[in-house]
């Protein structure tokens, strides 16, 4: 009886061993597949986010139309509140005239059928005829409808040179002129 336990002494540790380095390895397979699912991700939002700022740049209807949401509402870097109707207005505005917007995204967080994006954004646009440089981060969060992907919720942070240059400016304009991507007039 007492050779039966110490056999067993001595068969469980390579068991346990067997055991703990195969979980450790599919832990450590997990973690390296949820980093390459990553990297598709945020390549998808990237090409999801540029065509946003094409649309912006072209003036396309249709283009902004198929990646903001009905249900948009967009928080400017200066807290001015817009809807999906009011950036689509924004476009057709003579004073509203971008001269390019680079979104580049650095993080993409998934949760079944929404997604947080967060990146950081280069706007340059013309107010009252001189070019204007807007920088800052952002957070879009995107909602899944029948396989494509819609930003329901949009805000931005200014940089704090953005802020500062703003703050300079804000004596002279109003900033519901300054830019297509939500500095515009509130959402009422």
């Amino acid at each position: 009886m007492r050779g039966r336990h110490f056999r067993n002494l001595f068969i469980i540790p390579p068991i346990l061993f067997v055991l703990f380095s195969s979980v450790s390895q599919t832990n450590s397979q997990q973690a390296g597949s949820h980093q390459a699912s990553q990297l598709p991700d945020k390549q998808a939002f990237q090409q999801i986010e540029d065509r946003w700022s094409q649309a912006i740049a072209k003036r396309d209807q249709y283009g902004l139309e198929l990646v903001l949401s009905p249900e948009l509402i967009d928080i400017s870097a200066w807290g001015d509140l817009t809807t999906r109707d009011q950036q689509i207005a924004m476009l057709f505005e003579k004073d509203a005239e971008p001269l390019s917007l680079d979104q580049r995204v650095t993080n993409v967080r998934t949760f079944g059928q929404v997604t947080v994006v967060i990146g950081s954004y280069d706007e340059q646009l013309r107010v009252n005829g001189k070019p204007v440089r807007q920088t800052g981060m952002f957070t879009h969060i995107y909602h899944n409808e029948r396989g494509n992907w819609f930003c329901v919720n949009a805000q931005r942070t200014a940089d704090v040179e953005s802020a500062a240059e703003k703050a300079r400016g804000a004596a002279k304009h109003s900033h519901a002129e300054h830019s297509i991507t939500g500095t515009g007039r509130s959402a009422q």
